[in-house]
């Protein structure tokens, strides 16, 4: 439930809707969207989903609290007698027009919108740190959770409130035409495409398609709003056609004729240290965080760009990026029975699992490593060549380890390439077997969050 109230005209002027039922009210107090939560004087607007529709249960929802729905209208007739609504043509996009009418009720805001197949999450939080280090917790809004979908963008919308500066906001797609309503909805300052992938290929179709859909990101900066993309990757092209209107700047490594570059000085299972040089004035900055790997100094160097461009001093924005953490199943280190355990099976596509072999191997003794790898979803056409990559990497990277593979993907591309390892269909087959993880021994777990692989790290984590 958001707890932000609009009146009726304003919701009626925000949706395009039009009203329908008994006495609407002059105006409501809050917005919600399960029928689960309780309410009172509330707007409920029913989503309708492949496997549930919100129009079953008005009436819950009016028990609840609300005084006035938001339906689609195909399915007015679902309308308990006597209850006012609003018909719109998609509860979805009215939804996102609402949220975006109440970003709009703070014109001092500025909104950082950033979406990419990689490394969004840790840019996002990488700006969180940055910001609230610069000005103060309380004026730092960002997206929570994984909510970074068409109903996850809004939700964050709706929760601004007048103490915020800045919202620092994901945006993530899977299918095309999706970036574009959340930049509609978010009216974003400044924009970040992070990275461009073999990630959800199986409805993007390509590495072009990824970035054709990442550039609708720009689709709504504001007037003067600076794009901010790679200086090298897949697609840079498309992106950097799509940022023409826009003040345009770029990121990357040391090998990169960038605005802000990142040179990787090595890490551990605790870290990593990385310099940050900032083309315009040849200012250089020495990073120290908690967060391992050399493309993670990537995504820091682009939120560091962003950073500056707010007037932030470069040496602050090194500050903050010292205190960034990152939540969840993503690079989590935990103990049991003596073996160290990293959970990143959040998350994962053959980019960001070569990624992580590769910074693994910077410290890891491969007699000491249980490689625990995961099936990738949504690669579409090139599933076969993305596992196998990944297997041909850890054959080569890690000989002596003790692999364990999950999933048919994976296990497939296994045995083409001969890496050596155990399979398992599942990953409660494999939890049934258990992790060999002797006292002194590293376990790293990588996959696509739809193969469950967290099952497989003992209680307690």
């Amino acid at each position: 439930m958001f707890d932000v109230s609009f009146t009726l005209h304003e919701l009626l002027r925000a949706t395009e809707g039009r009203l329908v039922g008994g006495d609407a009210p002059a105006m409501v107090d809050s917005v919600f969207t399960d029928t689960r939560e309780s309410a009172k004087n509330a707007l409920f607007l029913a989503f309708s989903g492949e496997q549930f529709d919100a129009h079953d249960y008005l009436a819950q929802a009016v028990a609840n609290g609300a005084s006035l729905l938001c339906v689609e209208e195909n399915k007015i007739g679902k309308i308990p007698p006597g209850v006012p609504a609003i018909a719109v043509p998609s509860t979805m996009t009215a939804f996102q027009r609402i949220a975006r009418f109440h970003r709009l009720r703070f014109p001092n805001l500025k909104v950082i919108l950033l979406s990419g197949s990689c490394g969004k999450t840790s840019t996002k939080e990488s700006l969180r740190a940055i910001f609230v280090h610069a000005m103060d917790s309380i004026s730092v809004l960002a997206t929570e959770g994984n909510t970074n979908n068409q109903i996850g963008l809004p939700q964050n919308l709706l929760r601004l409130n007048a103490r915020h500066r800045i919202a620092i906001l994901e945006a993530g797609t899977n299918h095309h035409g999706e970036l574009e309503p959340l930049s509609y909805c978010a009216m974003p300052d400044l924009a970040i495409i992070v990275s461009i992938a073999n990630c959800h290929l199986e409805f993007l179709g390509s590495l072009e398609g990824v970035a054709q859909e990442k550039s609708k990101l720009f689709s709504h900066l504001a007037p003067g709003g600076l794009a901010i993309i790679p200086a090298k990757c897949p697609g840079q092209d498309i992106l950097a056609r799509a940022a023409v209107p826009f003040r345009t700047g770029t990121f990357g490594f040391e090998d990169t004729d960038a605005d802000v570059t990142a040179k990787y000085l090595g890490g551990n299972l605790h870290g990593a240290k990385f310099i940050l040089t900032r083309a315009a004035t040849g200012e250089a900055v020495s990073v120290q965080w908690g967060i391992p790997g050399r493309h993670q100094a990537g995504n820091a160097a682009a939120a560091a760009l962003a950073a500056l461009s707010f007037g932030i001093p470069f040496q602050t924005i090194a500050e903050g990026l010292g205190r960034t953490t990152l939540p969840g199943l993503r690079m989590r280190v935990s103990e049991h029975g003596g073996a160290t355990w990293i959970n990143d099976a959040y998350n994962a596509n053959p980019d960001s699992m070569a990624a992580s072999l590769n910074w693994l191997s910077e410290f890891a003794d491969p007699k000491k490593l249980v490689l625990v790898l995961g099936d990738m979803g949504e690669l579409g056409t090139m599933s076969e060549e993305g596992h196998r990559s990944v297997c041909a990497l850890a054959k080569h990277l890690f000989p002596g380890a003790r692999c364990i593979v999950v999933g048919s993907h994976m296990t497939a591309a296994a045995e083409e390439t001969g890496l050596d390892c155990i399979a398992y269909p599942s990953a409660q087959d494999a939890a049934k077997a258990s992790v060999p993880a002797a006292p002194g021994s590293l376990v790293f777990l990588k996959a696509s969050r739809s193969t469950h692989l967290e099952l497989l790290e003992p209680a307690g984590a």
